[in-house]
């Protein structure tokens, strides 16, 4: 008990004169060698003697921050020419020197080498090499920011300048339009007219073919060719039994119920009344006789002669016909006359242009959608991610080229084979004041029995905007690391004040 006294009194005479071991000088105030101390919790107060006493008095354990009496207090390293670290003051004195300068093994146990001369000049070194990044990287940005500033106003200039197109383009669809309009109602009107003609021609034709069928038809049943048709004559065609009992025998009273009882009747009567009727079941094969048949034969070839001849002379001259003379062969083998196919050509010229007109505004349109789109991007305070719209950057590792596409979509693409896996769509900037440190993208293609894919990209500054490195942490979601010195800020101190 006499000795604990004694070294009470020792350590408080020791208080009395330096600083309290184990505080940073932060909170060197805390610790007022003139008047009590109370806890840093507020729970206690105590005489200050009692501080670095060796016995844990408060519950936060701020009474013994030099020794290691309390599990939960802690010890400040002073780090003279370095910074000051805090440690488990459960460490002090415990054989092992965790303070750089060695100040948590005062006790003498074992002697601990300083070490924090060339810890801060490490960190001088990689504080300086932060602070050259920085002030490049915040220069680039400034380029970055001009650049932002210069496309903005070249896409509100062409917005300007597409309106002012678009508003051209609807006044001539418009009276394109019009014109086509017109151009149609006059080719249809015309067309209409022709096809009437047409088909009051064709009927003609048809009516003209029916008699001449009818006629060949009539001449071959008309056996003494008087120009009549008998029962007798026609009872020779004994296929027409079929309209009959078709037992294979026409006779002269079937012959003469068909004829509906006439003695006979002329190629009129045949064609208005008996022609249908007969035609379908009538064998109209016609026998040539041989001189004939050598005539025919004879002349075909002579035609053939003349046919191959001209053909060779077609073939020469089509090789040499003009593409607008081939058109206007086109033209000329229309059905319709010559004025009526002038103007349908100018009802289809009027609709190509009202259709190409069409298409112009609807692109123009399309663009200007596409513009403000872009325009209501947030692309930072001061535009300086405007210069990475439509650009896409990559990153390779074994197994996949990565793709980022700022304001667009992430995409992962495996070496084996060509085909692209989307891994995210663009979402959003990240949340908080620091937003622009991180880009969201989601939706991407579903796993397999999993969510969608989704990319959560950390941008941090760097001199070059590129992509550094891809990682999965969790099962379809991905992690992208991102440079650019669109978040380069500038330098607010080089070293710590205590260096």
């Amino acid at each position: 008990m006499f000795l604990r006294i004694i070294l009470l009194l020792s350590i408080s005479l020791v208080n009395c004169d330096q600083t309290v071991r184990g505080i940073a000088p932060e909170r060197a105030s805390l610790y007022d060698p003139n008047r009590p101390f109370t806890c840093l919790d507020g729970s206690l107060t105590i005489p200050f003697n009692q501080v670095n006493d060796d016995y844990c008095d408060c519950r936060d354990g701020s009474d013994e921050p030099g020794t290691a009496a309390c599990m939960n207090g802690q010890f400040a390293c002073e780090n003279l020419g370095y910074i000051v670290q805090y440690i488990p003051s459960s460490r002090v004195n415990d054989g092992i020197c965790d303070c750089c300068d060695g100040s948590d093994e005062y006790s003498g146990k074992i002697q601990c080498e300083n070490k924090c001369i060339a810890l801060a000049a490490k960190m001088r070194e990689e504080e300086e090499k932060l602070r050259l990044l920085r002030e490049q990287g915040f220069a680039k940005r400034q380029e970055l920011i001009k650049l932002g500033e210069e496309f903005k106003k070249t896409l509100e200039a062409k917005i300007v300048e597409l309106e002012d197109k678009k508003s051209k383009l609807e006044t001539e669809k418009n009276d394109l339009e019009s014109k086509k309009n017109e151009a149609e109602s006059k080719a249809n009107d015309a067309k209409t007219a022709a096809d009437k003609i047409l088909e009051e021609k064709a009927r003609e034709e048809e009516r003209a073919e029916l008699i001449k069928k009818a006629n060949d038809l009539f001449n071959l049943l008309d056996l003494n060719k008087d120009s009549f048709l008998t029962p007798s004559e026609l009872i020779t065609r004994q296929e027409l039994d079929i309209l009959f009992d078709n037992d294979g025998k026409f006779t002269i009273e079937e012959s003469i119920q068909l004829l509906d009882n006439n003695e006979s009747i002329n190629l009129d009567v045949f064609i208005s009344g008996y022609y249908e009727k007969l035609s379908p079941h009538i064998n109209l094969e016609e026998k040539v006789d041989e001189q004939q048949q050598v005539e025919n034969e004879a002349g075909a070839e002579e035609t053939a002669s003349e046919e191959t001849e001209i053909d060779a002379d077609q073939e020469t001259e089509q090789e040499s016909v003009p593409e607008t003379e081939v058109n206007e062969t086109a033209k000329a083998e229309s059905k319709y006359d010559a004025e009526t196919q002038k103007l349908i050509d100018e009802s289809n010229e009027a609709r190509r242009l009202f259709e190409n007109s069409e298409r112009d505004l609807r692109n123009a349109e399309r663009e200007i959608e596409d513009i403000k789109k872009k325009l209501e991007l947030d692309l930072g305070q001061n535009n300086e991610f405007a210069s990475m719209i439509d650009k896409c950057f990559e990153f390779e590792d074994r197994e996949y080229v990565y793709k980022l596409c700022p304001f667009d979509r992430t995409i992962q693409k495996s070496k084996n084979n060509h085909g692209e896996t989307s891994i995210g769509n663009w979402k959003s900037w990240g949340d908080g004041e620091n937003k622009y440190s991180q880009m969201k993208f989601d939706n991407g293609l579903g796993c397999w029995n999993g969510p969608q894919r989704s990319t959560n990209v950390i941008v941090i500054c760097g001199i070059e905007t590129q992509l550094t490195s891809v990682t999965e942490p969790n099962r379809c979601e991905y992690e992208m690391r991102f440079e650019t010195p669109a978040v380069c800020e500038p330098n607010q101190s080089s070293v710590h004040e205590e260096l």
